[in-house]
């Protein structure tokens, strides 16, 4: 069959792109919650590619799904600055702080910034006390992980309005437990909520994070590129005769490290993703084993799944080698990296998201973030992914996501 590819620099990707525009800007006039993934959704029946471009001259082919995290967003960036319109010069500032891992970090970041537009309150994210620019040696540490590998979120520290705020004490922090203990603030599925400043009128709570997730994360164009040619190449290794029509193919996501450790979590086996891999199978891959991509901070895990499995085909960034982040992630550890290893890092992780977003079907665990972000990067259909229960998190819900 033959597939369509779409170079980002065609005009007609630049069509493609003026279309969606065009549709989210009558869907945001007319008060309608349609969003990006859903129409995505609908394109991928339609066999869509995305090709991207990495070093000026090599082009690389993509799965539909691939389409909207590979290409230049199509949804704007939030306006931050222009918050708190109803306020005087003097009014409330609100300070996000980042909490743990990254992707703890920016689930918080995301409920928080959703909640100051909410309130129509200008806010700013504090990195100060970030485990995540923490390092022994301060020839290696950082001023910002945000900045470093994504577009800015929130008002800069050197808006006038930051500046006024901190000076005369009226800043208010939003904390985690204001947005995740308080469950409205969690925008749990079902529960609608109303930006008006956005125009977002009853919005269903998963549909809103996914939508202001597009607005808020924003990986920089290098970080983009560079990532989604990485995955590229990890999709042209695929055999197209075991169950990859398309490139479709499965993720896992295996998170270990100081999961145990420091927060007393029982691990998902390797025999579990097995079990729900097969289930999945039959449903969403006509019976044919597909590539699977495993995502894991803990290496050691590629030989469980291939010695259990001898003849399906398992890929991993963990195939290449890293100077960090191989044999379990734990968050006191960056406390020793270089800025190389934390760009190394990142560089991995980033290619594995992306994987988990963009694979045909997904299975993840309750116990990291890491599966959160993936899941809300994901589209709407809540078929396509599956979270693994374990002993302290069986009581969990999809729906309290």
């Amino acid at each position: 069959m033959t597939r369509r590819v779409i170079s980002s620099s065609s005009s007609n990707n630049n069509v493609l792109f003026c279309l969606f525009f065009l549709l989210l800007t009558f869907s945001v006039v007319l008060g309608k919650n349609d969003d990006l993934p859903l129409f995505l959704a609908r394109q991928e029946s339609r066999e869509l590619s995305s090709e991207i471009e990495a070093s000026g001259t090599l082009h690389l082919e993509l799965p539909a799904s691939a389409a909207e995290w590979c290409s230049p967003p199509i949804l704007p960036p939030l306006p931050y600055k222009e918050c708190g319109k109803k306020s005087d010069s003097d009014a409330l500032m609100i300070s996000v702080p980042l909490y743990g891992g990254l992707t703890n970090a920016l689930k918080m970041v995301l409920l928080g910034t959703i909640l100051s537009f909410e309130q129509d309150v200008c806010f700013f994210v504090d990195e100060a006390n970030s485990p995540l620019l923490e390092r022994d040696n301060p020839n290696e540490s950082l001023d910002s992980i945000i900045n470093r590998y994504f577009e800015p979120i929130g008002l800069p520290a050197t808006d006038e309005r930051v500046v006024n705020a901190k000076r005369i004490g009226n800043v208010k922090v939003h904390d985690w437990k204001d947005v995740w203990e308080d469950l409205r603030n969690r925008r749990m599925y079902g529960q609608t909520s109303t930006i008006e400043s956005l125009n977002y009128i009853d919005m269903e709570g998963h549909q809103l994070k996914r939508t202001m997730l597009r607005r808020m994360w924003r990986p920089l164009p290098h970080i983009r590129e560079q990532t989604c040619n990485a995955l590229a190449k990890h999709i042209s290794s695929f055999s197209s005769g075991d169950g990859n029509s398309n490139n479709e193919f499965m993720s896992f996501s295996v998170r270990r490290g100081d999961k145990a450790s420091v927060e007393n979590f029982d691990y998902a086996t390797v025999q579990q993703y097995i079990d729900m891999a097969e289930k999945a199978i039959p449903s969403h891959f006509d019976n044919l084993v597909p590539t699977i991509f495993v995502a894991t901070d803990d290496c050691t895990v590629m030989t469980e799944f291939r010695e259990m499995r001898p003849s399906w085909k398992f890929v991993s960034e963990c195939d290449k080698e890293h100077t960090v982040g191989y044999a379990g992630f734990a968050l006191t550890d960056m406390k020793q990296w270089s800025k190389q290893d934390t760009d190394a890092h990142y560089a991995k992780f980033l290619i594995e998201l992306y994987a988990m977003a963009t694979s045909k079907y997904f299975i993840g665990v309750w116990y990291t973030n890491v599966s959160w972000w993936a899941q809300f990067m994901r589209g709407a259909d809540r078929t396509t992914f599956l979270m693994l229960d374990t002993p302290k998190t069986s009581t969990f819900a999809l729906d309290w996501n």
